[in-house]
């Protein structure tokens, strides 16, 4: 099995989707501290970015306004917030390079730190059928705001990956990852073809010392020459 795997903030998507998402939930009142709560996301998100943060931490956060909330109610919310928010902001460059591995016989998966009632429709839109995503805890239908299983996050990626080809029962003969974070690099360097994607500066200067591709969609440009003989190695 050859896969194309794919980090979504910052990568396949112009922005972050969680970022994105508890604005969201602010507008639709779902926040009692709405400046305290955007305060705190944003406090996160900058040690995120800086390789310092304790997802449990945010997930705890982020994940206390669904508590109690039904799985419909969530879904529906998300669907309207994924139309309106998300499918604007996915990189055409992103969605031609999954084209492109699909062609050459490869299984797009994405592989995200994010929560899967985000990230799984999210994939739909994308025409992704498999992902690996954070799991929210459910009580019957409803939202608990804990998480369930290993997070997919740093190594987490690396294990939830290897978890999953066992399920499947087969081994991956090629696999290329597709990420713009410092924290993946566990994950790139666990592939056959790492790229680094819009990266941020510290994996901007691991790519361009360990000779990694790199992709940078925010100045409007393509795929940079990357050809189909590049993505079939």
């Amino acid at each position: 099995m050859r896969l194309a795997l794919f980090d979504l903030d910052d990568t396949l998507l112009d922005g972050d989707c969680s970022a994105l998402w508890n604005d969201w939930m602010v507008e639709r009142d779902w926040i009692a501290a709405p400046g305290d709560f955007l305060a705190s996301t944003q406090r996160m998100n900058d040690a995120y970015h800086a390789g310092r943060l304790r997802l449990e931490e945010y997930l705890a956060l982020t994940l206390s306004p669904l508590v109690g909330r039904h799985l419909e109610e969530v879904a529906r919310e998300v669907e309207a917030f994924v139309a309106a928010r998300v499918v604007p902001r996915l990189f055409a460059q992103g969605r031609e390079l999954i084209a492109r591995h699909r062609q050459q016989g490869d299984l797009p998966m994405l592989i995200s730190a994010s929560s899967r009632h985000l990230v799984a429709p999210v994939a739909v839109a994308l025409g992704i059928r498999e992902v690996i995503a954070v799991e929210p805890a459910l009580d019957g239908q409803r939202f608990t705001g804990h998480t369930t299983g290993v997070l997919s996050y740093r190594s987490g990626k690396v294990a939830r990956l290897e978890a999953w080809l066992a399920k499947q029962g087969v081994a991956a003969s090629h696999l290329s990852f597709y990420s713009d974070s410092q924290n993946d690099l566990p994950l790139l360097n666990r592939v056959d073809r790492p790229v680094a994607v819009n990266p941020d500066p510290v994996l901007a200067e691991v790519a361009r010392y360990e000779g990694w591709e790199r992709l940078d969609w925010r100045d409007g440009s393509g795929l940079h020459g990357l050809s189909m003989m590049a993505i079939s190695e």
